[in-house]
């Protein structure tokens, strides 16, 4: 017998997907990169790890590049819904994908 919940509802627009592939993060307006390592990824949102501290609603473009070959590269444009220090100087990132580059 199976004890899963049946009456379960997601409440998300999009099942989350954990990736473990780096990210290339630029901000359109320097043209400063900087790296960073994904966390999850689904229909309409990124969550990565960085050294980098970015504002709410920051736009950024992100390349994930991930080293297992049956995943296809993904570029976009980003813009940041939330960043939470988790220490040690690292930032957890959570955004919208605005467009797929």
């Amino acid at each position: 017998m199976s004890s899963v919940n049946l009456d379960y509802e997601e409440k998300r627009n999009f099942i989350r997907m954990f990736v473990d592939a780096t990210v290339s993060i630029t901000d359109p307006e320097t043209g400063q990169t900087f790296e960073g390592d994904s966390k999850n990824l689904s229909g309409d949102g990124v969550m990565f790890t960085t050294n980098q501290d970015f504002k709410e609603n920051q736009k950024l473009n992100v390349d994930i590049r991930s080293e297992q070959s049956k995943l296809s590269p993904l570029s976009a444009e980003f813009e940041v819904v939330r960043t939470k220090s988790i220490g040690n100087g690292r930032y957890e990132v959570a955004g919208r994908i605005s467009r797929v580059r």
